[in-house]
């Protein structure tokens, strides 16, 4: 197949995702504006990142001045599942692929787009997988600066009332987990009481002391988010190992 029907034939099996990305990135523009983030700022995070939930966590932190080090490490924790993702969609990967064009790939690798993807028989192209991603990528973009616009226009209850769907899109990521694996359920819990925790030694501890400035450096917003999330999937790992075959 030539390379123009392949990335034709991408745009259209990836244009449903698109409808699907638009309200959620049109909710996260609304978030970013009420941060105060600038528009430039909320659409360049969004065509450099391509992650929702990790798009709004590092708008955040970056909203209560986060160190640069603490947002980079908070976001590499939350997305990395893409590595698993990544190196199995790798497999159906046509070897003819060069490096350069497999980063952009990985970048473009969704939990939709995996899922859309990985199921497809035979091996995958580089023009068919660009046309598939290039019109959610764009619709993205295109969700979060309408939302931005709408949100420097509308008033502030308004924008402060749609800015709720931000945590509704992470609810509803969560529950189908939540649903199907009770490890996954154990985790979330287990790592919104460590990240009370930690909130709590921070204020406790808060000071000009040593172990004050310590508490403050560890347990930052990003601190919390890296350290409840690795440590509360560490317990749960150790707590529910997963079993081969030959063990069951």
């Amino acid at each position: 197949m030539e390379k123009k029907s392949l990335f034709k034939s991408g745009l259209k099996d990836g244009y449903p995702i698109s409808l699907g990305y638009l309200p959620v990135a049109f909710t996260v523009g609304i978030g970013a504006s009420n941060m105060g983030l600038t528009l430039p700022t909320s659409v360049a995070m969004a065509l450099l990142s391509f992650t929702g939930v990790g798009q709004l966590t590092v708008m955040d932190l970056i909203s209560t001045q986060e160190r640069y080090i603490g947002i980079f490490l908070a976001l590499l924790v939350i997305n990395l599942r893409n590595i698993v993702l990544s190196l199995a969609l790798a497999g159906k990967l046509d070897p003819k692929i060069g490096f350069g064009k497999k980063l952009f790939i990985a970048m473009g690798n969704t939990d939709e787009i995996f899922a859309l993807t990985i199921r497809k028989e035979g091996k995958l192209q580089a023009n068919y997988l660009f046309g598939v991603m290039a019109v959610p990528y764009f619709a993205w973009a295109l969700g979060v600066m309408i939302g931005g616009l709408v949100g420097d226009v509308l008033p502030h209850q308004i924008t402060a009332a749609l800015g709720m769907a931000l945590y509704a899109m992470i609810i509803a990521a969560l529950i189908p987990a939540v649903k199907e694996s009770r490890p996954i359920f154990y985790v979330a819990i287990l790592s919104g009481i460590l990240s009370c925790v930690f909130k709590w030694l921070n204020t406790l501890f808060n000071g000009d002391s040593a172990i004050g400035q310590l508490f403050s450096a560890l347990f930052s917003k990003s601190g919390v988010i890296i350290i409840g999330s690795l440590l509360s999937a560490l317990i749960i790992a150790y707590k529910f190992p997963v079993k081969d075959k030959e063990d069951k």
